[in-house]
């Protein structure tokens, strides 16, 4: 890729010249960002900040949370934050605030449906053509759109931000979303304890069933071998304290069946029965005062004073049945609980004389094997127990590690859309795409425009701009140079005439050998003869010695511009040359210069271009360089036509015309490529802009260089 040398004073004048555009750009821009700030609804923001317990400490174990790492309390909160961007938040808010019923998040008929609803129509409205799935994902869709789940830097505060188009809305929701989120986290850890619990409760009946096996089996080992046990201990007491435990056991269980039948009877309300199992005396005596109330309400008629009177009673007697009658059943929970303490001690004095006797080291070890199972099962049990009940207090005093530091407020201005922001960034894009595209056209896609942009897109040297001088009255602008010396168009040939004779050097080391210039352009109309007939005379007027050769055979313009037309030309020399008589050629005088012309005759229908690679063309060449200090050679345009290529092998230097805002840049390219590809490595390339929109003010009476410049009359 080529470079580009940059010039900040050529750049501002590109995007001077290209202002249209770039003013046509940023139009653009503003009237869609306009449009759509006039079209766009309001979208309203409010924000709540949460803040997040990561160690999840409780009440009931103010110690439990414990410093962690900072690592591990990072990625604890980023785990909060995904949870509230999951469906299923979003689920849970969805059904708290019934977002499917919500104009804005809910589901949306579509034209089918609104023309059926507008008609009367069964057209299966939205609610029965959409599933209840769709409808659910429809509304969770919208809802994750519309929230914003955003970390606060490196703090432990969340921020949740709801986008609505009502400011009330946007508010509740924002609202809601942390009330949900907290209850959601409360009722988690509540349900782990409650699931946990349920777990403990299975193991402890597991663990019961285990205890109980093991007071058995220690008991039965007893009950089996209590003649042993008390022949070997010699101890008569034990015998005793086995009868007391077996008194105890009965005891309990006589207990436990009269406090399992008094608790079915009493959540059922059966007073007889509850009284009958209980025994209680006052109990039966509040049975006895029910059934005749009972049927003295029956006697009574419906509806009457007395009625109404009866049933107050009988529901105040139903009260003090109840209360009684757990009052009855706290005395049976007491006795059992008693029952179970004589039950335990008389247990454990029996098994503490038989540990402590002088038993056989086998009834010892069996002994001493069941009471050990005994008693782990019963630690065992007695912990499960505990932490039973401790999950249980837990999963009702929970709270929440989540709580809310800033509430969202209703907003009182829009956040969406920044009418400013929106406009001012169409502004800066429309006049960014807009200088993008200035330069493009500039150095890519439209014609040339400046010295330095030519410079820049042919690499090379450009050393001139020649003026636009308009129509002249008389002659032509090439007869400024003459007649006008001292305007900014001689001037300009001038400068072009001191780059060739500073780059330029002849073709042989000879200094009687002429420097053969050829001016040459990639099309034609681009001010190619124009500027040879320019030059051609300011090297005339400086005292050299100058031959101007019309080598244009199929279009010859250079002769018609300067003398009357010649009766043999270039052309008829070339085509006449190794015949007996060939026509030489005649020179004529430029009537303004010492200026010789060498014209190229008639116009050829005939190709030239091989005429130019035969020896009569050399032999010419060779035979008027002695003559001349300067031969300018006028070729045809490279493109259209092939002659100038064989042209290119004889000269010594290469001014390439390209014109103002007209050739094109592809064009100037190609034929500075084929100038460059053909030309000898010693020969000098050299570009000339042609009739540039030249600002004469600026050079010929009005600017800093007018004491330099000749003004030219209108």
């Amino acid at each position: 890729m080529k470079q580009i040398d940059f010039d900040f004073r050529e750049a501002l004048s590109v995007l001077l010249r290209q202002r249209g555009l770039i003013g046509a750009s940023v139009a653009v821009f503003l009237g869609l960002a306009l449009a759509y700030c006039l079209v766009a609804p309001p979208v309203y923001r409010a924000t709540t900040l949460v803040q997040v317990d990561v160690q999840g400490s409780n009440l009931l174990e103010p110690n439990a949370g414990l410093p962690q790492q900072t690592a591990l309390l990072n990625a604890r909160l980023d785990s909060e934050v995904e949870i509230l961007r999951s469906a299923s938040m979003a689920l849970a808010v969805v059904e708290a605030g019934q977002l499917i019923r919500a104009p804005e998040f809910g589901a949306k008929l579509g034209f089918v449906e609104k023309l059926g609803l507008a008609l009367g129509l069964d057209l299966a409205p939205k609610a029965q053509a959409v599933a209840a799935a769709k409808l659910v994902n429809d509304t969770l869709e919208r809802l994750q759109e519309a929230v914003e789940i955003q970390r606060q830097g490196l703090s432990y505060l969340i921020a949740i931000t709801v986008s609505a188009a009502a400011p009330q809305t946007a508010a509740d929701l924002a609202n809601l979303y942390a009330a949900t989120y907290i209850d959601l986290g409360v009722s988690g850890k509540t349900t782990a304890l409650i699931t946990a619990r349920d777990v403990l409760r299975r193991q402890i009946t597991t663990a019961q069933r285990q205890l109980a096996e093991s007071e058995t089996a220690v008991n039965d080992f007893i009950a089996a071998n209590l003649a042993r046990l008390e022949a070997e201990s010699g101890d008569p007491a034990i015998a005793e304290l086995h009868r007391q435990l077996q008194a105890a056991q009965a005891e309990q269980a006589a207990v436990l069946r009269k406090s399992s039948l008094a608790e079915q009877a009493l959540a059922a309300q059966d007073w007889p029965a509850l009284s009958q199992s209980l025994g209680d005396a006052a109990l039966q005596e509040l049975e006895r005062q029910r059934i005749d109330l009972k049927s003295r309400l029956a006697a009574a008629d419906q509806g009457s004073a007395r009625a109404s009177d009866l049933a107050a009673e009988l529901a105040r007697l139903d009260s003090g049945l109840a209360q009684q009658s757990q009052r009855a059943l706290d005395l049976v929970q007491l006795s059992l609980t008693q029952a179970r303490e004589r039950e335990a001690r008389a247990r454990d004095a029996l098994r503490a004389v038989l540990l402590q006797s002088t038993l056989s080291a086998e009834m010892l070890a069996q002994l001493f094997d069941h009471q050990q199972s005994a008693t782990l099962a019963r630690s065992q049990y007695q912990t499960l127990l505990s932490r039973e009940q401790d999950f249980g207090t837990l999963a009702n005093v929970q709270i929440a590690d989540v709580r809310v530091v800033a509430q969202a407020l209703a907003p009182a201005q829009a956040a969406a859309p920044q009418k400013a922001l929106i406009l001012a960034l169409a502004a800066i894009v429309g006049a960014g795409l807009g200088g993008m595209l200035a330069f493009f056209k500039e150095y890519y896609v439209g014609g040339i425009t400046s010295a330095h942009q030519l410079q820049n897109v042919l690499q090379v040297r450009v050393p001139v701009s020649v003026p636009d001088v308009g129509r002249q009255e008389a002659g032509m602008p090439a007869d400024l140079v003459a007649k006008a010396p001292l305007s900014a168009y001689a001037e300009s040939f001038r400068k072009l005439r001191a780059a060739l004779d500073w780059q330029a050097e002849p073709a042989t080391a000879a200094a009687s050998q002429a420097r053969v210039i050829l001016i040459a352009s990639a099309l034609q109309a681009e001010g190619k003869t124009t500027a040879a007939i320019a030059l051609a005379r300011t090297y005339a007027l400086s005292g050299a010695s100058v031959l101007l050769i019309d080598a244009d055979l199929r279009n010859p313009s250079v002769e018609p511009r300067l003398v009357e037309t010649t009766s043999v030309g270039l052309l008829d020399y070339l085509l006449s040359w190794g015949s007996a008589t060939p026509h030489l050629p005649q020179a004529v005088e430029d009537p303004l210069t010492s200026l010789v012309v060498l014209s190229a005759g008639v116009r050829s229908v005939v190709p030239t271009d091989q005429l130019f690679n035969g020896k009569a063309w050399q032999q010419l060449l060779a035979s008027l360089k002695p003559d001349f200090d300067v031969i300018l050679i006028d070729s045809p345009p490279l493109l259209p036509v092939v002659d100038a290529r064989y042209l290119l092998r004889d000269v010594d230097a290469v001014v390439q015309v390209v014109r103002y805002g007209t050739t094109t840049q592809a064009a100037a390219q190609e034929a500075c490529a084929q100038l460059q590809e053909l030309l000898r490595p010693e020969a000098k390339l050299i570009g000339v802009l042609s009739h540039e929109g030249f600002d004469m003010g600026r050079y010929a009476g009005y600017g800093r260089y007018a004491p330099y410049y000749q003004q030219l009359e209108a």
